[in-house]
């Protein structure tokens, strides 16, 4: 009975020491995913711009009849900012998903994930004036839409 307990005993203290030298990379792994989440909420919302852009550029070509306005012309070069962003927000993204497997297979040095981590937040906040920019782009686009699409109704009503 005497052996027994001290099997057992040895046994939890054994499984205690190899759970207690795996590391606890749980913070960092938080970190990563809270981050993953603002990344995926600029994707979206560039996304959805992009979409609502791409309508108004390929609607109703036939009108145009070949030729190319300044606005299809700032309307696109937008939409190509948007594109590229949100290209790079998604490779950030999937580089995030490959640290946090990485960290939870234990086949990565925490520090060394914690640096790739660091230099993601660090191009994301680079982005971040691109970003706002295109925001901005989007922003007066629309405005100037409405503004065409009001003023030809208001020509419409005049006649």
């Amino acid at each position: 009975m005497k052996n027994s307990i001290i099997t057992i005993a040895s046994t939890v203290a054994l499984m205690i020491s190899f759970a207690s030298c795996k590391e606890d990379n749980s913070i960092l792994i938080q970190k990563i995913e809270s981050s993953q989440l603002e990344l995926l909420k600029q994707d979206s919302v560039l996304t959805n711009q992009r979409n609502e852009l791409s309508n108004l550029v390929f609607t109703d070509t036939s009108a145009h009849s070949g030729i190319i306005t300044p606005e299809d012309s700032l309307l696109t070069v937008s939409v190509t900012e948007q594109n590229t962003l949100i290209t790079r927000i998604e490779i950030i993204i999937q580089k995030n998903k490959a640290l946090i497997t990485q960290l939870n297979d234990d086949s990565v040095n925490p520090i060394e994930a914690e640096k790739e981590y660091t230099a993601h937040v660090d191009e994301l906040e680079l982005m971040k004036t691109q970003i706002s920019a295109t925001n901005e782009s989007y922003e007066t686009l629309i405005n100037q839409m409405k503004d065409i699409s009001k003023r030809v109704s208001d020509t419409t009503k005049v006649k």
